[in-house]
Protein backbone atom coordinates (compact mmCIF):
# COMPACT_ATOMS: atom_id res chain seq x y z
CA UNK A 1 0.00 0.00 0.00
CA UNK A 2 1.41 3.36 -1.02
CA UNK A 3 1.26 6.51 0.88
CA UNK A 4 -0.45 8.41 -2.10
CA UNK A 5 -3.40 5.63 -1.93
CA UNK A 6 -3.16 6.00 1.81
CA UNK A 7 -3.73 10.11 0.94
CA UNK A 8 -6.45 10.40 -1.11
CA UNK A 9 -8.21 8.38 1.69
CA UNK A 10 -7.10 10.59 4.68
CA UNK A 11 -9.93 13.60 4.12
CA UNK A 12 -12.96 11.19 2.89
CA UNK A 13 -15.83 10.09 5.01
CA UNK A 14 -16.32 5.96 4.32
CA UNK A 15 -18.69 4.91 2.14
CA UNK A 16 -22.20 3.35 4.02
CA UNK A 17 -21.91 0.81 1.34
CA UNK A 18 -18.98 -0.39 2.67
CA UNK A 19 -20.91 -0.83 6.24
CA UNK A 20 -23.95 -3.21 5.73
CA UNK A 21 -26.73 -2.78 8.01
CA UNK A 22 -27.34 -5.87 7.64
CA UNK A 23 -26.43 -9.04 8.37
CA UNK A 24 -24.24 -10.94 6.21
CA UNK A 25 -24.99 -14.39 4.25
CA UNK A 26 -24.48 -17.64 6.55
CA UNK A 27 -21.11 -19.11 5.82
CA UNK A 28 -20.76 -22.52 4.41
CA UNK A 29 -17.18 -23.75 5.91
CA UNK A 30 -14.89 -22.13 8.11
CA UNK A 31 -12.40 -22.38 11.45
CA UNK A 32 -12.23 -19.79 14.70
CA UNK A 33 -9.35 -20.17 16.99
CA UNK A 34 -9.21 -18.72 20.37
CA UNK A 35 -6.18 -16.09 20.87
CA UNK A 36 -4.69 -14.72 23.99
CA UNK A 37 -4.33 -10.71 24.36
CA UNK A 38 -0.80 -10.65 23.95
CA UNK A 39 1.11 -8.97 21.14
CA UNK A 40 2.40 -12.13 19.72
CA UNK A 41 -1.40 -13.30 18.74
CA UNK A 42 -0.95 -10.63 16.03
CA UNK A 43 1.68 -13.23 14.05
CA UNK A 44 -0.08 -16.27 15.39
CA UNK A 45 -3.26 -14.77 13.57
CA UNK A 46 -1.60 -13.88 10.26
CA UNK A 47 0.20 -17.78 10.13
CA UNK A 48 -3.52 -19.15 10.80
CA UNK A 49 -5.02 -16.77 8.31
CA UNK A 50 -2.12 -17.80 5.49
CA UNK A 51 -2.22 -21.29 6.46
CA UNK A 52 -6.39 -21.46 6.13
CA UNK A 53 -6.31 -19.61 2.71
CA UNK A 54 -3.50 -21.75 1.35
CA UNK A 55 -6.19 -25.40 2.49
CA UNK A 56 -8.59 -23.40 0.63
CA UNK A 57 -6.18 -22.54 -2.60
CA UNK A 58 -7.32 -19.11 -2.37
CA UNK A 59 -3.27 -17.72 -2.35
CA UNK A 60 -4.41 -14.69 -4.84
CA UNK A 61 -6.23 -13.13 -1.74
CA UNK A 62 -2.88 -14.00 0.91
CA UNK A 63 -1.67 -10.67 0.76
CA UNK A 64 -4.84 -8.40 1.31
CA UNK A 65 -6.10 -10.83 4.16
CA UNK A 66 -2.59 -11.07 5.86
CA UNK A 67 -2.73 -7.65 6.22
CA UNK A 68 -6.06 -6.98 7.14
CA UNK A 69 -5.90 -9.81 9.67
CA UNK A 70 -2.94 -7.82 11.45
CA UNK A 71 -4.82 -4.94 11.62
CA UNK A 72 -7.87 -6.44 13.15
CA UNK A 73 -5.78 -8.50 15.77
CA UNK A 74 -3.80 -5.52 16.32
CA UNK A 75 -6.99 -3.35 16.98
CA UNK A 76 -8.96 -5.67 19.35
CA UNK A 77 -5.42 -6.25 21.38
CA UNK A 78 -5.37 -2.08 21.89
CA UNK A 79 -9.04 -1.49 22.42
CA UNK A 80 -10.09 -4.30 24.20
CA UNK A 81 -9.00 -6.91 27.06
CA UNK A 82 -9.52 -10.33 27.31
CA UNK A 83 -9.42 -12.72 24.49
CA UNK A 84 -9.92 -12.49 20.80
CA UNK A 85 -11.43 -14.88 18.16
CA UNK A 86 -10.56 -15.20 15.10
CA UNK A 87 -12.96 -17.25 12.70
CA UNK A 88 -12.06 -17.72 9.11
CA UNK A 89 -15.24 -18.82 6.43
CA UNK A 90 -16.42 -18.88 2.83
CA UNK A 91 -19.83 -17.32 2.37
CA UNK A 92 -21.22 -19.62 -0.83
CA UNK A 93 -24.15 -17.63 -1.46
CA UNK A 94 -22.21 -14.10 -2.14
CA UNK A 95 -18.76 -16.00 -3.31
CA UNK A 96 -16.86 -14.36 -0.48
CA UNK A 97 -13.75 -14.99 2.14
CA UNK A 98 -14.96 -13.19 5.70
CA UNK A 99 -13.03 -12.50 8.32
CA UNK A 100 -14.71 -12.31 11.92
CA UNK A 101 -12.32 -10.70 14.90
CA UNK A 102 -13.94 -10.67 17.94
CA UNK A 103 -13.25 -8.97 21.56
CA UNK A 104 -14.95 -7.72 24.69
CA UNK A 105 -14.64 -4.49 24.07
CA UNK A 106 -18.55 -2.76 23.15
CA UNK A 107 -17.13 0.26 21.28
CA UNK A 108 -17.32 0.48 17.64
CA UNK A 109 -14.48 1.16 15.52
CA UNK A 110 -13.89 4.60 14.84
CA UNK A 111 -12.17 6.06 11.97
CA UNK A 112 -9.92 8.65 12.28
CA UNK A 113 -7.82 10.82 10.39
CA UNK A 114 -4.30 9.84 10.77
CA UNK A 115 -1.10 12.27 9.92
CA UNK A 116 1.76 11.34 7.73
CA UNK A 117 4.33 10.95 11.14
CA UNK A 118 1.13 8.63 13.48
CA UNK A 119 2.19 5.32 13.82
CA UNK A 120 -1.61 3.88 13.82
CA UNK A 121 -5.29 5.18 12.50
CA UNK A 122 -4.67 3.53 9.05
CA UNK A 123 -6.45 0.18 10.10
CA UNK A 124 -9.60 1.16 9.06
CA UNK A 125 -8.54 2.91 5.78
CA UNK A 126 -6.75 -0.20 5.00
CA UNK A 127 -10.05 -2.11 5.48
CA UNK A 128 -11.62 -0.12 3.25
CA UNK A 129 -9.42 0.04 0.20
CA UNK A 130 -8.66 -3.45 0.25
CA UNK A 131 -12.01 -5.68 0.91
CA UNK A 132 -15.16 -5.46 -0.84
CA UNK A 133 -17.18 -4.87 2.57
CA UNK A 134 -16.48 -4.53 5.99
CA UNK A 135 -18.43 -3.40 9.21
CA UNK A 136 -18.99 -3.98 12.91
CA UNK A 137 -21.77 -5.92 15.09
CA UNK A 138 -22.07 -5.78 18.77
CA UNK A 139 -23.06 -8.55 20.57
CA UNK A 140 -23.55 -10.20 24.07
CA UNK A 141 -19.95 -10.13 25.40
CA UNK A 142 -18.60 -6.94 22.70
CA UNK A 143 -18.18 -6.20 19.02
CA UNK A 144 -17.49 -8.79 15.72
CA UNK A 145 -15.34 -6.46 13.43
CA UNK A 146 -15.50 -8.45 9.72
CA UNK A 147 -14.32 -8.08 6.35
CA UNK A 148 -15.34 -10.08 3.09
CA UNK A 149 -12.71 -10.45 0.51
CA UNK A 150 -14.07 -12.00 -3.42
CA UNK A 151 -11.66 -14.42 -4.61
CA UNK A 152 -12.61 -15.43 -8.49
CA UNK A 153 -15.56 -17.94 -8.82
CA UNK A 154 -13.44 -20.68 -9.90
CA UNK A 155 -11.08 -20.47 -6.75
CA UNK A 156 -14.20 -20.04 -4.51
CA UNK A 157 -15.78 -23.16 -6.07
CA UNK A 158 -12.61 -25.30 -5.76
CA UNK A 159 -12.52 -24.38 -2.07
CA UNK A 160 -15.99 -25.24 -1.29
CA UNK A 161 -15.75 -28.59 -2.67
CA UNK A 162 -12.39 -29.27 -0.87
CA UNK A 163 -13.69 -27.74 2.05
CA UNK A 164 -15.93 -30.11 5.22
CA UNK A 165 -19.24 -28.97 6.01
CA UNK A 166 -19.65 -27.47 9.74
CA UNK A 167 -23.01 -28.69 11.46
Amino acid sequence: MNAAALALTNGSPMSTERRPDTAPPATSAGTSWLLPSEPSSVPTARRLALAQLSAWTLHDFADDAELLVSELVTNALRHAGGPIRLTLSLCSADRAFRCEVADEDPGQPRVRRACGDDEGGRGLHLLDLLSRCWGSTCTAAGKVVWFELHPPATALEAALEEAPTTP
